[in-house]
C-alpha cells in the first residue's frame, strides 16, 4: 500500500535544496530586528518597561546589531515625537538610550507652544470684545474656542509647519 504524504512532507521534500542568500539572511535579521525594537518601543510608551529595562533590552542586542539596533530605536522613537503631547519619555528615551542631543526637539516643542498661546491669547481677547459689543461681559465669560473658525485654521497650518520642521530635525 502507498504512503500518504501530508503537504508539509511535500513541501520540505521539494524545498530541501532551497537555501537563503546573504543579502536575505541579512533582510530577514533586520526586519526581526526592527519588529522587536518597536514592540520594546511600543511596550516602554504604555510604560510597561521603565527606561532601564528598556536599556537593558538593548544591551541583550548582539555588538554586531547594536549600531542598527541605536539607529532603528532613534527612528522609532522619533517618529512617536508630537508637538502636541508630552513627549518627556521619548526625549528621556533618546538622551539615555541614544545618547540623541534632543536640544532642537525641546526647543522646537517650546517654540509651537508659544506661538500657540500668543494666538490662543489674542483670540480670546479678540472674541471677548465682540462679546463685549453685543452686550455679553463678565469674569465667567470664556469663549469657546472650538467654536472659532480662526483658531481650527491656525492649529491646522501651525502644526503642519511645525511637522516640517521635525522632519527636518529628524533627517527623514
Amino acid at each position: 500500500m502507498a504512503e500518504i504524504k501530508s503537504t508539509l512532507d511535500l513541501v520540505l521534500e521539494k524545498t530541501r535544496h532551497l537555501t537563503l542568500s546573504e543579502e536575505e539572511k541579512l533582510s530577514l535579521e533586520r526586519k526581526e530586528l526592527e519588529r522587536k525594537l518597536q514592540a520594546v518601543v511600543n511596550r516602554y510608551l504604555d510604560e510597561k518597561l521603565s527606561l532601564g529595562e528598556l536599556k537593558e533590552e538593548m544591551e541583550k542586542i548582539g555588538k554586531d546589531q547594536r549600531g542598527l539596533a541605536r539607529e532603528l530605536l532613534k527612528r522609532h522613537l522619533l517618529a512617536q515625537f508630537n508637538v502636541d503631547a508630552d513627549n518627556s519619555m521619548v526625549l528621556n528615551a533618546l538622551r539615555e538610550v541614544n545618547s540623541f542631543d534632543t536640544g532642537q526637539l525641546t526647543t522646537l516643542q517650546r517654540e509651537y507652544e508659544a506661538e500657540k498661546e500668543k494666538r490662543r491669547n489674542f483670540l480670546v481677547q479678540e472674541n471677548l470684545s465682540a462679546l463685549k459689543q453685543r452686550g455679553i461681559s463678565g469674569s465667567a465669560v470664556v469663549p469657546n474656542m472650538s467654536r472659532v473658525p480662526e483658531w481650527d485654521q491656525f492649529l491646522k497650518s501651525l502644526s503642519k509647519r511645525y511637522q516640517e520642521r521635525l522632519k527636518g530635525i529628524m533627517g527623514f
